[in-house]
């Protein structure tokens, strides 16, 4: 803990960051072993008695009326871009109970551009919020990032890429420079990809949680978040490098 504390806050978030990663790659095995574990008989025999009750549910959800959801979804989507009341996963699950995966993955891939191109818009208005004025007083990330252009596209994928970085504070940071707002929402879609084919496939399987088509995307996306947030640990050391040569 004494060493901990004599770091530099530098050196302190590199290390926190490394644990993230770990911890990501640790459960994910953990959950290799775990879907191994149920397919053993005498567990098997457990898990289809739970199974008839998400049965169940998955029959009520079937019944709603798919158009109605549609819009429904997609009105969600834009309310959150104002208000952030319902967590972005809860929302591609919900599309995944009710859509095939593909359709799903797809109608999510548009309700996420609708969200982010709605924080641009409001970015290109008001400006970038609290943390655009936070990142443009340090020249290196300033630059870097170019925010006084039109903005580096490939750390914009970065950014969607890694787990825990808020959408719409990157959306308004991006919408106050002069990033194409098609490039942005095409870029911000490839980075967030991963997530949203993994949590629309989780969706459709949500019902039948205990088996391999259920895991595998949750393993798939804490892999990717591991990597993810490896690399935002790589970036920062190289921005902080480059502050030192800067001070």
């Amino acid at each position: 803990m004494k060493k901990f504390k004599k770091r530099t806050k530098e050196e302190k978030r590199s290390l926190i960051l490394k644990i993230i990663s770990i911890a990501c790659f640790s459960v994910a095995l953990f959950l290799v072993g775990l879907t191994y574990f149920m397919t053993l008989p005498a567990v098997q025999s457990r898990i289809l008695e739970i199974q008839d009750i998400f049965n169940r549910i998955e029959m009520f959800i079937a019944s709603l009326n798919k158009l109605g959801a549609f819009f429904t979804i997609l009105a969600l989507f834009l309310i959150k871009s104002v208000i952030p009341f319902l967590p972005l996963s809860v929302l591609f699950i919900s599309t995944g109970l009710v859509f095939p995966a593909p359709l799903a993955a797809a109608i999510n891939v548009l309700g996420f551009m609708i969200l982010v191109t709605a924080k641009y818009a409001w970015g290109q208005k008001f400006g970038g919020g609290s943390a655009h004025k936070v990142l443009v007083k340090s020249e290196v990330v300033y630059d870097f990032m170019d925010l006084g252009g039109k903005g580096n596209w490939w750390m914009l994928v970065i950014l969607r890429f890694v787990p825990f970085i808020p959408i719409n504070t990157v959306s308004r940071i991006y919408g106050a420079t002069s990033m194409d707002p098609l490039l942005f929402c095409l870029f911000s879609v490839l980075g967030f990809l991963p997530r949203i084919v993994t949590w629309s496939i989780i969706g459709v399987n949500i019902t039948d949680p205990f088996s391999v088509k259920f895991m595998a995307p949750i393993i798939i996306l804490l892999i990717i978040s591991g990597i993810s947030v490896l690399v935002l640990r790589t970036m920062l050391n190289y921005i902080d490098k480059n502050k030192k040569k800067e001070s």
